[in-house]
Protein backbone atom coordinates (compact mmCIF):
# COMPACT_ATOMS: atom_id res chain seq x y z
CA UNK A 1 0.00 0.00 0.00
CA UNK A 2 1.35 3.60 -0.82
CA UNK A 3 2.20 5.24 2.01
CA UNK A 4 -0.25 8.69 2.73
CA UNK A 5 2.21 11.64 1.07
CA UNK A 6 2.42 9.17 -2.16
CA UNK A 7 -1.31 9.09 -1.53
CA UNK A 8 -1.61 12.49 -1.78
CA UNK A 9 0.37 12.71 -5.16
CA UNK A 10 -1.50 10.09 -6.97
CA UNK A 11 -4.64 11.99 -5.94
CA UNK A 12 -3.22 15.67 -7.28
CA UNK A 13 -3.32 13.52 -10.63
CA UNK A 14 -6.16 11.80 -10.55
CA UNK A 15 -7.60 15.30 -10.42
CA UNK A 16 -5.13 17.28 -13.08
CA UNK A 17 -6.99 14.43 -15.47
CA UNK A 18 -10.48 15.78 -15.14
CA UNK A 19 -11.72 18.27 -17.34
CA UNK A 20 -12.22 21.28 -14.60
CA UNK A 21 -9.95 19.18 -11.96
CA UNK A 22 -8.34 23.06 -11.35
CA UNK A 23 -11.44 24.65 -10.36
CA UNK A 24 -12.57 21.86 -8.86
CA UNK A 25 -9.92 21.55 -6.32
CA UNK A 26 -9.68 25.65 -6.25
CA UNK A 27 -13.33 25.45 -4.84
CA UNK A 28 -12.17 22.12 -2.94
CA UNK A 29 -9.64 24.22 -0.81
CA UNK A 30 -10.58 26.55 1.28
CA UNK A 31 -14.45 24.90 1.77
CA UNK A 32 -13.03 21.49 3.02
CA UNK A 33 -9.37 21.15 2.98
CA UNK A 34 -6.38 21.97 4.74
CA UNK A 35 -6.94 25.67 4.07
CA UNK A 36 -10.45 25.97 6.10
CA UNK A 37 -9.22 23.66 8.56
CA UNK A 38 -6.37 25.62 9.26
CA UNK A 39 -8.30 29.00 8.21
CA UNK A 40 -5.91 31.90 9.47
CA UNK A 41 -4.74 31.02 12.55
CA UNK A 42 -0.85 30.35 12.58
CA UNK A 43 -0.52 33.14 9.85
CA UNK A 44 1.47 35.28 12.68
CA UNK A 45 5.13 33.48 12.14
CA UNK A 46 4.85 33.71 8.68
CA UNK A 47 4.53 37.71 9.03
CA UNK A 48 6.31 38.03 11.70
CA UNK A 49 9.16 36.36 9.24
CA UNK A 50 8.26 38.74 6.43
CA UNK A 51 8.45 41.91 8.63
CA UNK A 52 12.12 40.91 10.59
CA UNK A 53 13.39 39.89 6.84
CA UNK A 54 12.51 43.44 5.61
CA UNK A 55 13.55 45.05 9.15
CA UNK A 56 16.69 43.13 9.21
CA UNK A 57 17.42 44.19 5.76
CA UNK A 58 17.30 47.75 6.64
CA UNK A 59 14.07 48.62 4.92
CA UNK A 60 10.53 50.07 5.25
CA UNK A 61 7.54 49.31 2.85
CA UNK A 62 6.22 52.88 4.05
CA UNK A 63 5.65 55.23 0.39
CA UNK A 64 6.84 52.76 -1.55
CA UNK A 65 5.36 50.09 -4.48
CA UNK A 66 4.96 46.96 -3.57
CA UNK A 67 4.66 43.62 -5.89
CA UNK A 68 3.91 40.41 -4.57
CA UNK A 69 4.54 36.68 -6.27
CA UNK A 70 2.25 34.33 -5.54
CA UNK A 71 -0.79 36.36 -3.67
CA UNK A 72 -2.89 32.84 -3.21
CA UNK A 73 -6.63 32.70 -1.30
CA UNK A 74 -5.51 35.46 1.59
CA UNK A 75 -3.73 38.48 0.46
CA UNK A 76 -2.52 39.05 3.90
CA UNK A 77 0.54 40.44 3.40
CA UNK A 78 -0.64 42.96 1.05
CA UNK A 79 -2.96 43.82 3.94
CA UNK A 80 -0.43 44.31 5.86
CA UNK A 81 1.80 46.24 4.13
CA UNK A 82 -1.12 48.44 3.11
CA UNK A 83 -1.35 49.26 6.78
CA UNK A 84 2.44 50.01 7.35
CA UNK A 85 1.64 52.64 4.76
CA UNK A 86 2.72 51.28 1.54
CA UNK A 87 1.78 53.68 -1.44
CA UNK A 88 0.72 51.05 -3.64
CA UNK A 89 0.38 46.95 -3.72
CA UNK A 90 -0.05 44.86 -6.99
CA UNK A 91 -1.07 41.68 -5.89
CA UNK A 92 -0.08 39.11 -8.98
CA UNK A 93 -1.00 35.17 -9.01
CA UNK A 94 -0.53 32.43 -11.72
CA UNK A 95 -4.03 31.33 -11.07
CA UNK A 96 -6.61 33.50 -10.17
CA UNK A 97 -7.76 32.53 -6.45
CA UNK A 98 -9.06 35.20 -4.08
CA UNK A 99 -12.61 35.52 -3.98
CA UNK A 100 -15.12 38.28 -1.51
CA UNK A 101 -15.29 35.69 1.29
CA UNK A 102 -11.73 35.47 1.68
CA UNK A 103 -11.24 39.16 1.70
CA UNK A 104 -13.56 39.10 4.67
CA UNK A 105 -11.57 36.35 6.22
CA UNK A 106 -8.29 38.52 5.82
CA UNK A 107 -9.53 41.88 7.27
CA UNK A 108 -11.44 39.99 10.47
CA UNK A 109 -7.86 38.58 11.29
CA UNK A 110 -5.86 41.86 10.91
CA UNK A 111 -8.37 43.79 12.70
CA UNK A 112 -8.39 40.67 15.23
CA UNK A 113 -5.02 41.06 15.94
CA UNK A 114 -4.13 44.69 15.01
CA UNK A 115 -1.99 45.13 18.54
CA UNK A 116 0.45 41.96 17.30
CA UNK A 117 0.71 43.34 13.98
CA UNK A 118 1.09 46.78 14.81
CA UNK A 119 4.20 45.77 17.25
CA UNK A 120 5.23 43.37 14.91
CA UNK A 121 5.42 45.46 12.33
CA UNK A 122 6.29 48.65 13.70
CA UNK A 123 2.77 50.66 12.95
CA UNK A 124 0.60 52.86 14.79
CA UNK A 125 -1.94 50.25 15.90
CA UNK A 126 -4.78 53.00 15.03
CA UNK A 127 -3.60 53.88 11.61
CA UNK A 128 -3.79 50.30 10.81
CA UNK A 129 -7.75 49.86 12.11
CA UNK A 130 -8.36 52.73 10.17
CA UNK A 131 -6.50 51.79 7.19
CA UNK A 132 -7.99 48.43 7.03
CA UNK A 133 -11.20 49.05 7.82
CA UNK A 134 -11.94 51.45 5.00
CA UNK A 135 -10.63 48.22 3.04
CA UNK A 136 -14.32 46.98 3.58
CA UNK A 137 -16.00 46.90 0.45
CA UNK A 138 -19.35 46.67 2.03
CA UNK A 139 -21.87 46.63 -1.28
CA UNK A 140 -19.43 47.50 -3.60
CA UNK A 141 -16.84 44.54 -5.67
CA UNK A 142 -13.69 44.24 -3.43
CA UNK A 143 -11.59 44.96 -6.53
CA UNK A 144 -12.92 48.37 -6.68
CA UNK A 145 -12.67 49.23 -3.43
CA UNK A 146 -9.15 48.08 -3.25
CA UNK A 147 -8.05 49.24 -6.28
CA UNK A 148 -9.29 52.86 -5.01
CA UNK A 149 -6.66 52.40 -2.17
CA UNK A 150 -3.96 51.36 -3.78
CA UNK A 151 -4.24 47.65 -3.85
CA UNK A 152 -5.00 46.14 -6.90
CA UNK A 153 -5.34 42.38 -8.05
CA UNK A 154 -3.71 40.75 -11.47
CA UNK A 155 -4.51 36.81 -11.72
CA UNK A 156 -3.50 35.13 -13.74
CA UNK A 157 -0.13 36.62 -14.43
CA UNK A 158 3.09 34.76 -15.30
CA UNK A 159 5.83 36.96 -13.41
CA UNK A 160 8.49 35.50 -15.32
CA UNK A 161 7.30 37.23 -18.71
CA UNK A 162 5.03 40.20 -16.62
CA UNK A 163 4.57 42.58 -19.25
CA UNK A 164 5.27 45.60 -16.58
CA UNK A 165 6.28 48.65 -16.86
CA UNK A 166 10.53 48.18 -15.76
CA UNK A 167 12.01 50.12 -13.26
CA UNK A 168 7.98 50.39 -11.48
CA UNK A 169 8.58 48.20 -8.19
CA UNK A 170 10.84 49.28 -4.81
CA UNK A 171 9.97 45.47 -3.41
CA UNK A 172 9.15 42.12 -5.00
CA UNK A 173 7.69 39.77 -1.87
CA UNK A 174 6.50 36.45 -1.78
CA UNK A 175 5.71 33.96 1.04
CA UNK A 176 5.74 30.22 0.59
CA UNK A 177 5.82 30.44 -3.50
CA UNK A 178 8.77 30.26 -5.32
CA UNK A 179 9.58 26.30 -3.22
CA UNK A 180 6.73 25.48 -5.98
CA UNK A 181 7.78 26.49 -8.92
CA UNK A 182 10.61 24.76 -11.59
CA UNK A 183 13.55 25.82 -11.58
CA UNK A 184 13.36 27.27 -15.51
CA UNK A 185 10.28 29.64 -14.35
CA UNK A 186 12.43 30.43 -11.20
CA UNK A 187 15.21 31.83 -12.96
CA UNK A 188 13.02 33.90 -15.82
CA UNK A 189 11.23 35.39 -12.17
CA UNK A 190 14.62 36.44 -11.34
CA UNK A 191 15.29 38.02 -14.23
CA UNK A 192 12.09 39.97 -14.39
CA UNK A 193 12.54 41.06 -10.73
CA UNK A 194 15.62 42.84 -11.89
CA UNK A 195 13.85 44.47 -14.75
CA UNK A 196 10.86 45.54 -12.89
CA UNK A 197 12.86 46.92 -9.58
CA UNK A 198 14.03 50.58 -9.63
CA UNK A 199 17.70 50.87 -8.62
CA UNK A 200 18.04 50.31 -5.17
CA UNK A 201 14.61 48.45 -4.66
CA UNK A 202 15.06 44.81 -3.49
CA UNK A 203 13.23 41.53 -2.88
CA UNK A 204 12.23 39.92 0.04
CA UNK A 205 11.33 35.91 0.16
CA UNK A 206 10.31 34.03 2.35
CA UNK A 207 10.79 30.40 1.22
CA UNK A 208 9.71 26.94 2.59
CA UNK A 209 11.80 24.55 1.58
CA UNK A 210 11.13 21.41 3.22
CA UNK A 211 9.13 18.57 2.15
CA UNK A 212 5.61 19.68 2.34
CA UNK A 213 3.75 16.59 2.06
CA UNK A 214 5.59 15.91 5.47
CA UNK A 215 2.46 17.61 6.82
CA UNK A 216 -0.16 15.00 5.94
CA UNK A 217 2.31 11.79 6.61
CA UNK A 218 4.01 12.06 10.39
CA UNK A 219 6.20 8.63 9.51
CA UNK A 220 8.12 11.06 6.87
CA UNK A 221 10.81 13.75 7.85
CA UNK A 222 10.59 17.08 6.26
CA UNK A 223 13.43 16.63 4.19
CA UNK A 224 12.24 13.06 2.74
CA UNK A 225 11.86 14.59 -0.89
CA UNK A 226 16.26 14.65 -0.44
CA UNK A 227 16.07 10.98 -0.99
CA UNK A 228 14.96 10.97 -4.69
CA UNK A 229 16.73 11.84 -7.89
CA UNK A 230 15.60 14.30 -10.19
CA UNK A 231 13.84 11.71 -12.41
CA UNK A 232 12.26 9.61 -9.61
CA UNK A 233 11.45 12.85 -7.45
CA UNK A 234 9.20 14.39 -11.26
CA UNK A 235 7.79 10.52 -11.24
CA UNK A 236 6.26 9.98 -7.84
CA UNK A 237 6.93 13.50 -6.44
CA UNK A 238 5.54 16.01 -8.32
CA UNK A 239 2.20 16.63 -10.24
CA UNK A 240 0.69 19.98 -12.36
CA UNK A 241 -0.98 21.02 -9.33
CA UNK A 242 2.05 20.67 -6.74
CA UNK A 243 5.48 21.30 -7.58
CA UNK A 244 8.57 21.21 -5.31
CA UNK A 245 11.74 22.32 -7.11
CA UNK A 246 13.79 20.79 -4.54
CA UNK A 247 16.37 23.71 -4.51
CA UNK A 248 18.36 24.55 -1.42
CA UNK A 249 18.72 27.90 -0.03
CA UNK A 250 22.30 28.42 -1.36
CA UNK A 251 20.58 28.09 -5.08
CA UNK A 252 18.61 31.26 -4.39
CA UNK A 253 21.12 32.71 -2.88
CA UNK A 254 23.29 32.27 -6.11
CA UNK A 255 20.35 32.70 -8.31
CA UNK A 256 20.01 36.45 -7.01
CA UNK A 257 23.65 37.35 -7.45
CA UNK A 258 23.93 35.81 -11.07
CA UNK A 259 21.01 38.67 -11.79
CA UNK A 260 22.93 41.34 -10.49
CA UNK A 261 21.38 41.63 -7.04
CA UNK A 262 23.51 42.08 -4.07
CA UNK A 263 22.48 40.17 -1.09
CA UNK A 264 20.79 42.40 1.97
CA UNK A 265 20.07 39.64 4.26
CA UNK A 266 19.88 35.95 4.54
CA UNK A 267 18.82 33.37 7.43
CA UNK A 268 17.85 29.85 7.72
CA UNK A 269 15.18 29.04 10.04
CA UNK A 270 16.06 25.47 11.29
CA UNK A 271 14.00 22.27 11.84
CA UNK A 272 14.94 21.82 15.31
CA UNK A 273 16.95 18.33 14.52
CA UNK A 274 20.53 17.81 15.71
CA UNK A 275 22.63 16.79 12.80
CA UNK A 276 24.01 14.16 14.91
CA UNK A 277 20.48 12.81 14.68
CA UNK A 278 20.50 12.58 10.47
CA UNK A 279 21.19 9.50 8.69
CA UNK A 280 23.02 11.02 5.17
CA UNK A 281 23.02 7.63 3.85
CA UNK A 282 19.66 7.74 2.87
CA UNK A 283 19.71 11.26 0.71
CA UNK A 284 20.35 10.84 -2.66
CA UNK A 285 24.22 11.36 -3.49
CA UNK A 286 23.15 15.21 -5.17
CA UNK A 287 22.71 16.03 -1.65
CA UNK A 288 24.12 13.71 0.58
CA UNK A 289 27.30 16.33 0.82
CA UNK A 290 24.95 19.30 1.67
CA UNK A 291 25.87 21.46 4.62
CA UNK A 292 23.87 19.88 7.75
CA UNK A 293 21.93 23.75 7.73
CA UNK A 294 21.13 23.09 3.95
CA UNK A 295 19.37 19.72 4.88
CA UNK A 296 17.63 20.76 7.69
CA UNK A 297 16.80 24.10 6.55
CA UNK A 298 12.65 25.03 7.26
CA UNK A 299 11.73 28.55 5.64
CA UNK A 300 15.11 30.53 4.02
CA UNK A 301 14.39 34.50 4.07
CA UNK A 302 16.13 36.23 1.54
CA UNK A 303 16.40 40.00 0.99
CA UNK A 304 18.68 41.49 -2.18
CA UNK A 305 18.82 44.72 -4.13
CA UNK A 306 19.07 45.99 -7.06
CA UNK A 307 22.18 48.39 -6.61
CA UNK A 308 22.69 51.80 -7.95
CA UNK A 309 25.38 52.50 -9.75
CA UNK A 310 26.20 56.55 -10.36
CA UNK A 311 21.82 56.73 -10.64
CA UNK A 312 21.88 53.80 -12.93
CA UNK A 313 21.44 50.73 -12.33
CA UNK A 314 24.02 47.68 -12.24
CA UNK A 315 24.05 45.30 -15.16
CA UNK A 316 23.11 41.35 -14.23
CA UNK A 317 24.96 38.46 -15.03
CA UNK A 318 25.64 36.09 -17.45
CA UNK A 319 22.02 33.94 -18.47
Amino acid sequence: MLPPWRRRVLAYRVIGGIPGGEQLLDWYRPRFGRLKKDGLEGRDKALAEMTRLIRDAGRTVAGKDLIEIGTCWHPVLAVLFHGLGARTVLMTDIVSHVRGELIEQVLDYCLGHSRELAEMGGGDEDTLKARWSALRPGRQRWVDVWRDRGISYRAPLDFSHSGLPAESADLIFSNDCLGYIPVPALEAIMKESWRVLRPGGFIAHDLFVYDDLAIYDRQIPPWNFLRYSSEEWERIGNSHFHHQNRCRPSFYSKLATENGLRILHEELVMNGMREEDLDRSILHPDFRALPFEEIACNHYLLAAEKPKVRGVSASPGPS
